[in-house]
């Protein structure tokens, strides 16, 4: 093998596949990366077996073939090498040789017949979905998932599609058992291979939910993230979800469990309503956490008439108290809540605009949303007032 390629292209063809390349595995094969030169056209594969990536670029091949090199030794190579093109070629003995300007470097490669069969790359993506829509719902629940190993029904996002009025949606959803985040788009007559409509019936290998595993989400979203405002290809089909962008293809092995009962812990009427610009309450709390110890982050809303008050203590630390104007015509009451969990709320907001907080009370779920779009919210379960 032996290919001519600018480094800012190999660059791109890593930052989709280096990561996804398994560093303890007891397969130590996948830790390196397959290249493979055919046709004017360079594929870079990268996997752990349960997530799968493969790039495309397109460059100058001189000699058809394929070798696998450590991903780590690579990534770092090409980082310090200088801006213009470089050439890359097999060379006796399983060894790759880097050519840039005046640098030479030889890596220790392994044959390519030793670079097992990634699984569920045959699948075809079925339909097509905005890459922007896509992210955005990425953004909106990834931050919820459990990393709790041992709540395995939780260590992903589980993807539905939902009734929404008299058109479908599709609906994703996360949480780690304190909060939960949901997100609702419209599909548009967009359909899975394997995947129905909630409470439709399922035929042979469909089901009506699947959980996306956290890693395997965020790799698609940096994928998705080089792709621009495009559509790309999107499916679940025998236990993967598969994603294809103009020059990529991201297959991720799907959980194998049932997500909770989400729809229990959403509120079933309407809380205290009070309402608060995004960009203040963020600055105000991440202020009065500053001061909290504990890992839980608790501070305490006091509101009342077009006000609310948010304070926090610890011994070790000190105390804060901040003052900010709400919309908020209810009784006067009190509730604590994880400041840190708000925080990622109003984060998945981004801009600054009105921000709705429908609270029920010391004990019952707040629901959190912007003004602007109810289809997305967060709900976190209230913190025991001391």
């Amino acid at each position: 093998m032996e290919i001519t390629i600018p480094k800012s292209e190999l660059s791109k063809l890593l930052h989709i596949t280096l990561a996804i390349a398994e560093k303890k595995s007891s397969m130590p094969i996948l830790g390196n990366l397959l290249l493979t030169a055919e046709n004017q056209s360079f594929r870079v594969t990268a996997s752990d077996l349960e997530v799968t990536a493969i790039a495309n670029g397109s460059v100058s091949v001189k000699k058809p073939g394929s070798i696998t090199v450590g991903a780590k030794v690579l990534g770092d190579l090409v980082r310090e090498l200088p801006e213009g093109e470089m050439t890359i070629r097999s060379a006796d003995r399983d060894r790759v040789e880097v050519i840039a300007g005046s640098s030479k470097l030889k890596i220790v490669g392994v044959g390519a017949e030793e670079y097992p069969v990634p699984p569920g790359l045959s699948i075809k993506t079925k339909g097509k979905l905005p890459a922007p829509t896509l992210i955005e719902m990425i953004n909106k629940t990834l931050y919820a998932v459990s990393l709790d190993e041992g709540r395995y029904n939780m260590n992903g996002v589980c993807v539905e599609i939902a009734k929404d009025g008299k058109a479908t949606a599709l609906r994703m959803v996360s949480t780690d058992g304190h909060r939960l985040a949901l997100i609702t788009r419209p599909l548009d007559g967009f359909e899975f291979t394997g995947l129905v409509r909630k409470g439709e019936k399922k035929g042979e290998g469909a089901v009506d939910h699947v959980i996306v595993p956290r890693k395997g989400l965020a790799e698609v979203r940096k994928a998705l993230e080089t792709a621009g405002d495009v559509l790309v290809g999107v499916d679940v089909s025998e236990g993967f979800l598969v994603v294809e962008g103009p020059s990529w293809k991201l297959v991720v092995r799907l959980l194998d469990s049932e997500f909770p009962n989400y729809e229990q812990v959403l509120p079933k009427g309407e809380g205290t309503r009070i309402t608060v610009l995004s960009s203040q309450l963020a600055q105000a709390l991440k202020r009065v956490s500053l001061v909290v110890s504990d890992k839980n982050k608790g501070v305490r809303f006091d509101f009342f008439k077009n006000q609310v008050k948010i304070s926090s203590s610890s011994p070790e630390v000190g105390e804060a108290l901040e003052e900010l104007e709400v919309q908020h015509a209810g009784k006067d009451f009190s509730v604590g809540f994880n400041a840190r969990y708000i925080i990622d709320v109003l984060a998945a907001v981004s801009e600054n605009q009105p921000f709705v907080m429908e609270l029920n009370g010391e004990t019952g779920p707040g629901k959190f949303y912007a003004e602007s779009d109810e289809s997305c919210i967060g709900i976190v379960m209230p913190l025991r007032l001391e």
